[in-house]
């Protein structure tokens, strides 16, 4: 019978340090964000929502380079400039 009371007391011990260990965190965000009024939060949220639309975008257009065929074949021209024969210039007329 004994264990169980000090079982018990052991529990009560532990639960009051995590009840302190709550309202601290609680102390320590309120502290945080004490000077946030309603307009700050409605700032950070349109600058967040720039954010992500300009990574949005950005995000495409890297997309787009990645899945772009190439239009322009370098060995291919490179091929053709070599076997067209250059023309005989004439000096002096």
């Amino acid at each position: 019978m004994n264990y169980v009371i000090y079982g018990l007391c052991f529990i009560s011990i532990l639960n009051i340090i995590g009840v302190y260990i709550a309202i601290a965190r609680v102390a320590e965000f309120r502290k945080s964000v004490h000077g946030l009024d309603w307009e700050a939060v409605a700032t950070l949220l349109g600058d967040v929502a720039t954010v992500k639309r300009s990574i949005t975008r950005l995000n495409g257009r890297l997309n787009g380079m990645d899945n772009a065929t190439p239009q322009f074949d370098w060995k291919e021209q490179a091929a053709r400039t070599l076997a067209q024969p250059e023309p005989v210039k004439q000096v002096g007329g």
